[in-house]
Protein backbone atom coordinates (compact mmCIF):
# COMPACT_ATOMS: atom_id res chain seq x y z
CA UNK A 1 0.00 0.00 0.00
CA UNK A 2 1.58 3.45 -0.92
CA UNK A 3 1.18 6.42 1.18
CA UNK A 4 -0.99 9.47 0.81
CA UNK A 5 0.27 12.41 -1.52
CA UNK A 6 1.97 14.99 -0.13
CA UNK A 7 -0.95 17.42 -0.75
CA UNK A 8 -3.37 15.49 0.79
CA UNK A 9 -0.93 15.18 3.70
CA UNK A 10 -0.85 18.22 4.28
CA UNK A 11 -4.35 19.26 3.92
CA UNK A 12 -5.30 15.93 6.31
CA UNK A 13 -2.62 17.82 8.42
CA UNK A 14 -4.55 21.06 8.83
CA UNK A 15 -7.80 19.50 9.42
CA UNK A 16 -9.82 19.47 12.71
CA UNK A 17 -10.58 17.08 14.40
CA UNK A 18 -14.83 18.23 14.80
CA UNK A 19 -29.52 8.02 21.74
CA UNK A 20 -36.45 7.10 27.08
CA UNK A 21 -38.40 4.25 25.96
CA UNK A 22 -36.53 1.27 26.47
CA UNK A 23 -35.53 -0.39 23.58
CA UNK A 24 -34.11 -4.36 22.94
CA UNK A 25 -30.23 -3.16 23.59
CA UNK A 26 -31.49 -0.59 26.27
CA UNK A 27 -33.21 -2.90 28.45
CA UNK A 28 -30.64 -5.45 28.89
CA UNK A 29 -28.10 -2.92 29.54
CA UNK A 30 -26.26 -3.45 33.25
CA UNK A 31 -25.45 -0.92 35.25
CA UNK A 32 -23.69 2.21 34.32
CA UNK A 33 -19.61 1.25 34.90
CA UNK A 34 -17.70 3.22 37.17
CA UNK A 35 -15.18 5.29 35.87
CA UNK A 36 -11.56 5.52 37.88
CA UNK A 37 -8.45 6.70 37.31
CA UNK A 38 -5.55 4.40 35.69
CA UNK A 39 -3.99 2.76 38.96
CA UNK A 40 -0.25 3.06 39.16
CA UNK A 41 -0.10 -0.65 39.59
CA UNK A 42 -0.92 -0.45 35.53
CA UNK A 43 1.26 1.90 34.71
CA UNK A 44 4.99 -0.07 36.46
CA UNK A 45 5.46 -2.24 33.70
CA UNK A 46 5.41 0.39 31.26
CA UNK A 47 7.51 2.63 33.37
CA UNK A 48 10.01 -0.29 34.09
CA UNK A 49 10.34 -1.24 29.60
CA UNK A 50 10.12 2.38 28.61
CA UNK A 51 13.02 4.29 27.92
CA UNK A 52 13.71 7.02 30.28
CA UNK A 53 13.57 9.41 27.84
CA UNK A 54 10.14 8.92 26.83
CA UNK A 55 8.60 9.04 30.37
CA UNK A 56 7.26 11.94 31.63
CA UNK A 57 9.87 14.81 33.29
CA UNK A 58 8.30 14.89 35.96
CA UNK A 59 8.34 10.90 36.28
CA UNK A 60 12.23 10.52 35.35
CA UNK A 61 14.71 9.69 37.47
CA UNK A 62 12.48 8.99 40.54
CA UNK A 63 11.95 5.26 42.18
CA UNK A 64 9.56 2.84 42.21
CA UNK A 65 8.27 3.62 45.04
CA UNK A 66 8.31 7.91 44.84
CA UNK A 67 6.34 7.39 41.46
CA UNK A 68 3.75 5.72 43.12
CA UNK A 69 3.85 8.32 45.65
CA UNK A 70 3.46 11.24 43.01
CA UNK A 71 1.17 8.75 40.44
CA UNK A 72 -2.23 10.21 41.89
CA UNK A 73 -1.63 13.79 41.53
CA UNK A 74 0.54 13.28 38.24
CA UNK A 75 -2.88 11.28 36.92
CA UNK A 76 -5.14 14.49 37.64
CA UNK A 77 -2.66 17.10 36.13
CA UNK A 78 -1.99 15.28 32.99
CA UNK A 79 -5.75 14.43 32.62
CA UNK A 80 -6.34 18.64 32.78
CA UNK A 81 -3.64 19.09 30.19
CA UNK A 82 -5.39 16.57 27.69
CA UNK A 83 -8.71 18.10 28.06
CA UNK A 84 -7.34 21.38 27.63
CA UNK A 85 -5.75 20.57 24.12
CA UNK A 86 -9.55 19.80 22.92
CA UNK A 87 -9.74 23.51 23.49
CA UNK A 88 -7.06 23.56 20.84
CA UNK A 89 -8.81 21.37 18.68
CA UNK A 90 -11.67 23.36 18.38
CA UNK A 91 -10.04 26.51 17.45
CA UNK A 92 -7.89 24.44 14.66
CA UNK A 93 -12.09 22.94 13.77
CA UNK A 94 -12.53 27.00 13.18
CA UNK A 95 -9.32 27.50 10.63
CA UNK A 96 -10.24 24.09 8.79
CA UNK A 97 -14.09 25.45 8.38
CA UNK A 98 -12.67 28.60 7.72
CA UNK A 99 -10.28 27.47 4.56
CA UNK A 100 -12.79 24.38 3.36
CA UNK A 101 -15.89 25.60 4.13
CA UNK A 102 -18.24 26.33 1.53
CA UNK A 103 -21.61 27.85 2.75
CA UNK A 104 -20.75 31.11 4.06
CA UNK A 105 -18.35 32.20 0.63
CA UNK A 106 -18.59 32.10 -3.17
CA UNK A 107 -14.64 31.71 -3.15
CA UNK A 108 -13.03 28.68 -3.96
CA UNK A 109 -11.49 26.42 -0.96
CA UNK A 110 -7.95 27.30 -0.11
CA UNK A 111 -5.09 25.20 -2.43
CA UNK A 112 -1.75 24.19 -0.98
CA UNK A 113 -0.39 27.25 -2.99
CA UNK A 114 -2.38 29.38 -0.99
CA UNK A 115 -1.75 28.17 2.30
CA UNK A 116 1.84 27.99 2.02
CA UNK A 117 1.57 31.54 1.15
CA UNK A 118 -0.68 32.63 3.99
CA UNK A 119 1.72 30.98 6.32
CA UNK A 120 4.93 31.86 5.25
CA UNK A 121 4.01 35.93 3.38
CA UNK A 122 0.94 36.56 4.49
CA UNK A 123 1.05 39.99 3.32
CA UNK A 124 1.18 38.05 -0.48
CA UNK A 125 -1.78 35.99 0.93
CA UNK A 126 -4.30 35.42 -2.67
CA UNK A 127 -7.16 37.87 -3.45
CA UNK A 128 -9.44 34.88 -3.01
CA UNK A 129 -7.91 33.73 0.35
CA UNK A 130 -8.50 37.40 1.31
CA UNK A 131 -12.08 37.82 0.54
CA UNK A 132 -12.72 33.91 2.12
CA UNK A 133 -11.61 35.62 5.25
CA UNK A 134 -13.68 38.14 4.99
CA UNK A 135 -16.30 36.69 4.13
CA UNK A 136 -16.02 34.13 7.25
CA UNK A 137 -15.72 37.13 9.56
CA UNK A 138 -19.09 38.92 8.12
CA UNK A 139 -20.74 35.09 8.60
CA UNK A 140 -19.79 34.87 12.01
CA UNK A 141 -20.69 38.12 13.07
CA UNK A 142 -24.57 36.98 12.39
CA UNK A 143 -24.51 32.77 12.24
CA UNK A 144 -28.05 32.45 12.30
CA UNK A 145 -29.51 28.84 12.79
CA UNK A 146 -25.98 27.65 10.99
CA UNK A 147 -24.84 25.38 13.81
CA UNK A 148 -21.29 25.38 11.66
CA UNK A 149 -20.87 29.38 11.85
CA UNK A 150 -22.41 29.30 15.51
CA UNK A 151 -19.87 26.88 16.95
CA UNK A 152 -17.41 28.88 15.36
CA UNK A 153 -18.82 32.35 17.07
CA UNK A 154 -18.04 30.35 19.86
CA UNK A 155 -14.26 29.29 19.88
CA UNK A 156 -14.09 33.35 18.77
CA UNK A 157 -16.09 34.77 21.69
CA UNK A 158 -14.06 32.60 24.41
CA UNK A 159 -11.03 34.13 23.33
CA UNK A 160 -12.34 37.36 24.43
CA UNK A 161 -13.33 38.75 20.64
CA UNK A 162 -17.05 39.97 20.16
CA UNK A 163 -17.91 39.20 16.37
CA UNK A 164 -20.83 41.58 16.58
CA UNK A 165 -18.59 44.70 16.32
CA UNK A 166 -16.07 46.51 14.29
CA UNK A 167 -12.83 46.50 16.74
CA UNK A 168 -14.26 42.62 17.21
CA UNK A 169 -14.01 41.90 13.97
CA UNK A 170 -10.60 43.35 13.35
CA UNK A 171 -9.11 41.37 15.83
CA UNK A 172 -10.82 38.47 14.57
CA UNK A 173 -9.12 38.79 11.59
CA UNK A 174 -5.97 39.11 13.46
CA UNK A 175 -6.88 36.20 15.17
CA UNK A 176 -7.29 33.80 12.18
CA UNK A 177 -4.28 34.61 10.49
CA UNK A 178 -2.38 33.54 13.37
CA UNK A 179 -3.90 30.61 14.19
CA UNK A 180 -3.57 29.46 10.73
CA UNK A 181 -0.18 30.26 10.75
CA UNK A 182 -0.05 28.09 13.85
CA UNK A 183 -2.08 25.24 12.78
CA UNK A 184 -0.01 25.42 8.84
CA UNK A 185 3.46 25.68 10.24
CA UNK A 186 2.73 22.54 12.79
CA UNK A 187 1.41 20.35 9.79
CA UNK A 188 4.30 21.47 7.67
CA UNK A 189 7.05 20.86 10.20
CA UNK A 190 5.38 17.25 10.68
CA UNK A 191 5.56 16.70 6.94
CA UNK A 192 8.97 17.66 6.79
CA UNK A 193 10.61 15.85 9.84
CA UNK A 194 8.17 12.60 9.62
CA UNK A 195 6.66 11.99 6.21
CA UNK A 196 9.26 13.09 3.39
CA UNK A 197 12.17 11.49 5.67
CA UNK A 198 12.12 7.62 4.56
CA UNK A 199 14.71 6.98 7.37
CA UNK A 200 12.56 8.72 10.34
CA UNK A 201 11.87 7.11 13.45
CA UNK A 202 9.08 4.81 13.65
CA UNK A 203 8.10 6.50 16.67
CA UNK A 204 7.73 9.84 15.45
CA UNK A 205 5.29 8.75 12.80
CA UNK A 206 2.99 6.54 15.22
CA UNK A 207 2.79 10.08 17.53
CA UNK A 208 2.78 12.06 15.01
CA UNK A 209 0.18 14.74 16.33
CA UNK A 210 1.32 14.48 19.93
CA UNK A 211 1.40 18.12 19.95
CA UNK A 212 -1.40 19.15 18.02
CA UNK A 213 -4.69 20.12 19.69
CA UNK A 214 -7.29 17.29 19.99
CA UNK A 215 -9.52 17.33 16.89
CA UNK A 216 -12.58 14.99 15.76
CA UNK A 217 -13.18 14.72 12.48
CA UNK A 218 -15.03 11.37 11.17
CA UNK A 219 -15.52 9.88 7.53
CA UNK A 220 -17.30 7.23 5.89
CA UNK A 221 -13.82 6.21 4.37
CA UNK A 222 -12.95 4.76 7.50
CA UNK A 223 -15.62 2.81 8.17
CA UNK A 224 -15.04 0.78 4.94
CA UNK A 225 -11.58 -0.75 6.41
CA UNK A 226 -12.95 -1.66 9.71
CA UNK A 227 -16.28 -3.70 8.06
CA UNK A 228 -13.50 -5.32 5.77
CA UNK A 229 -11.31 -6.22 9.07
CA UNK A 230 -13.57 -7.34 10.59
CA UNK A 231 -15.16 -9.71 7.79
CA UNK A 232 -12.03 -11.03 7.57
CA UNK A 233 -11.45 -11.58 11.03
CA UNK A 234 -14.98 -13.78 10.85
CA UNK A 235 -13.39 -15.57 7.56
CA UNK A 236 -10.73 -16.41 9.53
CA UNK A 237 -13.27 -18.08 12.31
CA UNK A 238 -11.88 -15.47 15.57
CA UNK A 239 -15.35 -14.49 16.25
CA UNK A 240 -18.12 -16.44 15.88
CA UNK A 241 -21.65 -14.94 14.28
CA UNK A 242 -24.06 -13.38 16.87
CA UNK A 243 -21.79 -13.44 19.53
CA UNK A 244 -20.94 -9.73 19.68
CA UNK A 245 -22.25 -7.93 21.49
CA UNK A 246 -21.20 -4.88 23.58
CA UNK A 247 -18.89 -2.02 21.58
CA UNK A 248 -16.45 0.48 22.87
CA UNK A 249 -15.73 3.29 20.07
CA UNK A 250 -12.81 5.56 21.24
CA UNK A 251 -13.52 8.95 19.94
CA UNK A 252 -16.75 8.54 17.48
CA UNK A 253 -16.08 11.71 15.72
CA UNK A 254 -18.42 14.79 14.64
CA UNK A 255 -17.67 16.04 11.28
CA UNK A 256 -17.94 19.88 11.15
CA UNK A 257 -17.34 19.86 7.33
CA UNK A 258 -16.25 17.33 5.45
CA UNK A 259 -12.14 17.40 5.86
CA UNK A 260 -11.59 16.21 1.78
CA UNK A 261 -14.16 18.06 0.05
CA UNK A 262 -15.16 21.02 2.24
CA UNK A 263 -19.01 19.70 2.03
CA UNK A 264 -21.15 21.33 4.74
CA UNK A 265 -24.76 22.05 3.32
CA UNK A 266 -25.89 19.24 5.52
CA UNK A 267 -26.03 19.24 9.55
CA UNK A 268 -23.09 18.27 11.62
CA UNK A 269 -23.49 14.32 12.28
CA UNK A 270 -21.75 11.09 13.47
CA UNK A 271 -21.18 8.20 11.36
CA UNK A 272 -19.23 5.66 13.02
CA UNK A 273 -21.40 4.62 16.15
CA UNK A 274 -24.15 3.40 13.50
CA UNK A 275 -21.44 2.43 10.66
CA UNK A 276 -20.08 -0.33 13.19
CA UNK A 277 -23.70 -1.31 14.28
CA UNK A 278 -24.70 -1.53 10.34
CA UNK A 279 -21.46 -3.70 9.19
CA UNK A 280 -21.85 -6.07 12.61
CA UNK A 281 -25.25 -6.82 11.78
CA UNK A 282 -24.25 -7.30 7.32
CA UNK A 283 -21.74 -9.66 8.72
CA UNK A 284 -24.10 -11.38 11.01
CA UNK A 285 -21.70 -10.79 14.34
CA UNK A 286 -24.22 -8.94 16.07
CA UNK A 287 -27.79 -9.42 16.68
CA UNK A 288 -29.77 -6.05 16.40
CA UNK A 289 -31.78 -6.69 19.78
CA UNK A 290 -28.92 -6.98 21.73
CA UNK A 291 -25.87 -4.46 20.17
CA UNK A 292 -24.80 -2.03 22.59
CA UNK A 293 -22.53 0.59 21.93
CA UNK A 294 -20.81 3.27 23.86
CA UNK A 295 -19.06 6.12 22.88
CA UNK A 296 -16.36 7.22 24.55
CA UNK A 297 -15.20 10.92 24.48
CA UNK A 298 -13.73 13.88 25.98
CA UNK A 299 -15.77 16.31 23.81
CA UNK A 300 -18.41 17.96 25.33
CA UNK A 301 -19.86 19.16 22.01
CA UNK A 302 -19.24 15.32 20.74
CA UNK A 303 -21.25 13.97 23.52
CA UNK A 304 -24.18 17.01 23.63
CA UNK A 305 -24.74 15.71 20.28
CA UNK A 306 -25.33 12.23 20.57
CA UNK A 307 -27.64 12.73 23.43
CA UNK A 308 -29.92 15.32 22.11
CA UNK A 309 -29.63 12.69 19.02
CA UNK A 310 -30.82 10.34 22.15
CA UNK A 311 -33.40 12.67 23.41
CA UNK A 312 -35.20 12.84 19.80
CA UNK A 313 -34.91 8.91 19.07
CA UNK A 314 -36.80 8.57 22.43
CA UNK A 315 -39.54 10.98 20.53
CA UNK A 316 -39.47 8.84 17.33
CA UNK A 317 -37.76 11.04 15.42
CA UNK A 318 -34.88 9.19 13.44
CA UNK A 319 -31.03 10.20 12.64
CA UNK A 320 -30.37 11.62 9.47
CA UNK A 321 -27.04 10.52 8.31
CA UNK A 322 -26.03 12.78 4.52
CA UNK A 323 -23.44 10.55 2.50
CA UNK A 324 -21.77 12.65 -0.01
CA UNK A 325 -19.75 11.48 -2.79
CA UNK A 326 -17.38 13.68 -4.71
CA UNK A 327 -17.55 12.02 -8.55
CA UNK A 328 -14.20 14.09 -8.98
CA UNK A 329 -12.39 11.87 -6.82
CA UNK A 330 -10.64 8.56 -7.78
CA UNK A 331 -12.50 6.65 -5.19
CA UNK A 332 -11.93 2.71 -5.19
CA UNK A 333 -15.10 -0.06 -6.55
CA UNK A 334 -15.29 -1.23 -3.06
CA UNK A 335 -15.82 1.86 -1.69
CA UNK A 336 -18.61 2.91 -4.16
CA UNK A 337 -19.78 -0.38 -3.55
CA UNK A 338 -19.49 0.49 0.76
CA UNK A 339 -20.94 4.15 0.04
CA UNK A 340 -23.75 2.75 -1.90
CA UNK A 341 -24.99 0.43 0.55
CA UNK A 342 -24.13 1.77 4.00
CA UNK A 343 -26.68 2.06 5.83
CA UNK A 344 -29.17 -0.56 4.60
CA UNK A 345 -29.45 -2.48 7.93
CA UNK A 346 -29.96 0.71 10.58
CA UNK A 347 -32.60 2.45 8.34
CA UNK A 348 -34.60 3.70 5.64
CA UNK A 349 -33.27 6.05 2.51
CA UNK A 350 -34.89 9.32 2.27
CA UNK A 351 -35.36 12.26 -0.29
CA UNK A 352 -31.05 13.28 -0.44
CA UNK A 353 -30.66 17.07 0.81
CA UNK A 354 -29.75 18.63 -2.35
CA UNK A 355 -26.42 20.01 -2.41
CA UNK A 356 -25.40 23.99 -3.75
CA UNK A 357 -24.19 24.43 -6.94
CA UNK A 358 -20.75 25.26 -4.96
CA UNK A 359 -20.57 21.56 -3.78
CA UNK A 360 -19.45 20.81 -7.39
CA UNK A 361 -20.02 17.46 -8.94
CA UNK A 362 -21.21 15.36 -6.32
CA UNK A 363 -23.80 12.85 -5.39
CA UNK A 364 -25.71 12.76 -2.07
CA UNK A 365 -27.49 9.81 -0.66
CA UNK A 366 -29.45 10.68 2.60
CA UNK A 367 -30.46 7.77 5.21
CA UNK A 368 -32.90 8.23 8.40
CA UNK A 369 -31.25 5.98 10.82
CA UNK A 370 -33.88 4.66 12.89
CA UNK A 371 -34.40 5.39 16.57
CA UNK A 372 -33.87 2.05 18.27
CA UNK A 373 -30.57 2.15 16.78
CA UNK A 374 -29.53 5.91 18.17
CA UNK A 375 -30.72 4.56 21.77
CA UNK A 376 -28.32 1.90 21.13
CA UNK A 377 -25.28 4.44 21.18
CA UNK A 378 -24.70 6.10 24.28
CA UNK A 379 -22.02 8.50 25.03
CA UNK A 380 -19.43 8.71 28.02
CA UNK A 381 -17.11 11.05 28.94
CA UNK A 382 -13.91 9.17 29.42
CA UNK A 383 -10.00 10.19 29.05
CA UNK A 384 -8.40 6.50 27.41
CA UNK A 385 -5.14 7.64 28.07
CA UNK A 386 -5.68 7.73 32.15
CA UNK A 387 -9.01 6.49 32.39
CA UNK A 388 -11.42 3.32 32.14
CA UNK A 389 -15.14 1.91 33.35
CA UNK A 390 -14.73 -0.92 35.43
CA UNK A 391 -16.89 -3.46 34.86
CA UNK A 392 -18.25 -6.01 37.46
CA UNK A 393 -18.06 -9.11 35.23
CA UNK A 394 -16.79 -10.53 32.50
CA UNK A 395 -20.09 -10.33 30.79
CA UNK A 396 -19.90 -6.58 31.19
CA UNK A 397 -16.42 -6.15 29.35
CA UNK A 398 -16.30 -5.44 25.45
CA UNK A 399 -16.28 -7.61 22.50
CA UNK A 400 -15.00 -5.35 20.57
CA UNK A 401 -12.97 -1.67 20.73
CA UNK A 402 -12.38 0.43 17.94
CA UNK A 403 -10.07 3.89 17.60
CA UNK A 404 -9.39 5.31 14.74
CA UNK A 405 -7.33 8.36 14.08
CA UNK A 406 -6.98 8.65 17.89
CA UNK A 407 -3.77 7.53 19.04
CA UNK A 408 -1.47 8.98 17.46
CA UNK A 409 -2.63 12.16 18.72
CA UNK A 410 -0.22 10.62 22.00
CA UNK A 411 2.95 10.45 22.96
CA UNK A 412 4.17 6.80 23.64
CA UNK A 413 3.86 6.55 27.13
CA UNK A 414 -0.09 7.96 27.09
CA UNK A 415 -0.55 5.37 24.21
CA UNK A 416 0.95 2.25 26.32
CA UNK A 417 -1.96 3.88 29.36
CA UNK A 418 -4.13 3.81 26.39
CA UNK A 419 -3.44 0.16 26.01
CA UNK A 420 -4.09 -0.87 29.32
CA UNK A 421 -7.10 0.39 29.49
CA UNK A 422 -8.50 -0.38 26.55
CA UNK A 423 -7.40 -3.90 27.75
CA UNK A 424 -8.96 -3.62 30.95
CA UNK A 425 -12.40 -2.98 29.12
CA UNK A 426 -11.88 -5.82 26.55
CA UNK A 427 -13.04 -9.50 27.79
CA UNK A 428 -10.55 -12.39 27.10
CA UNK A 429 -10.76 -13.15 23.02
CA UNK A 430 -12.14 -9.85 22.30
CA UNK A 431 -10.70 -7.71 19.91
CA UNK A 432 -9.50 -3.84 19.69
CA UNK A 433 -9.42 -2.43 16.21
CA UNK A 434 -7.33 0.49 15.12
CA UNK A 435 -5.62 2.47 11.71
CA UNK A 436 -2.89 3.76 14.59
CA UNK A 437 0.00 1.10 15.15
CA UNK A 438 0.25 0.87 18.93
CA UNK A 439 3.66 -0.14 21.03
CA UNK A 440 3.47 -3.43 21.69
CA UNK A 441 6.07 -3.66 25.02
CA UNK A 442 6.77 -6.68 26.26
CA UNK A 443 4.26 -6.40 28.92
CA UNK A 444 1.30 -5.20 26.57
CA UNK A 445 -1.82 -6.70 27.57
CA UNK A 446 -3.14 -7.76 24.17
CA UNK A 447 -1.06 -8.23 20.78
CA UNK A 448 -1.96 -8.38 17.05
CA UNK A 449 -2.83 -11.30 15.27
CA UNK A 450 -3.30 -9.78 11.50
CA UNK A 451 -4.20 -6.83 9.67
CA UNK A 452 -6.37 -5.85 6.72
CA UNK A 453 -5.24 -3.12 4.15
CA UNK A 454 -8.10 -1.11 2.42
CA UNK A 455 -7.79 1.29 -0.64
CA UNK A 456 -9.81 4.71 -0.68
CA UNK A 457 -8.50 6.07 -3.82
CA UNK A 458 -6.87 5.85 -6.77
CA UNK A 459 -4.79 8.53 -7.33
CA UNK A 460 -3.18 9.20 -11.26
CA UNK A 461 0.72 9.07 -10.74
CA UNK A 462 0.30 8.26 -6.64
CA UNK A 463 -1.37 5.29 -6.83
CA UNK A 464 -3.79 3.95 -4.08
CA UNK A 465 -4.22 5.37 -0.70
CA UNK A 466 -5.79 3.92 2.37
CA UNK A 467 -5.77 2.28 5.39
CA UNK A 468 -4.09 -0.62 7.39
CA UNK A 469 -6.56 -2.10 10.10
CA UNK A 470 -4.64 -4.21 13.04
CA UNK A 471 -6.13 -6.30 15.01
CA UNK A 472 -5.40 -6.58 18.59
CA UNK A 473 -6.77 -9.35 20.63
CA UNK A 474 -6.44 -9.84 23.96
CA UNK A 475 -5.79 -13.61 25.34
Amino acid sequence: MKPLSTSVLLVAGITFGLLASATPATSQQSRVDAKINIPYSDAKPILQVLREDLLPAELRAKTPAEREVVWPDWVSRRDRTIRARVEQGDEDSVVHFLLFGTMFTKEPMATEGELAALIDRPAEAPRSLRARVEDFVAAVALPSTNERLQFARQVITRKGIDPATEAGKSQMRRYLEERTKIVGDTAVQSRKAVLDDPGADSLDRRTLFRNRGLTFNTSIFVNLAIEQALDAIKAKGLVRPGTVRRIAIVGPGLELNDKQDGYDFYPPQTIQPFAIVDSLIRLGLGRPAELQVTAFDLSPRIIQHIEAARTRARAGSPYLLVLPRNLDRPWTPSLVKSWKRFGDRIGEETKAVAPPASAGRVEVRSLLVRPSVVLSTTPRDLNIVLQRVEPVSTSEQFDLIVATNILIYYDAFEQSLAVANIAKMLRPGGFFLSNDRIFELPASPIGSVGYTDVSYLEIPGVGETGDRIVWYQRP
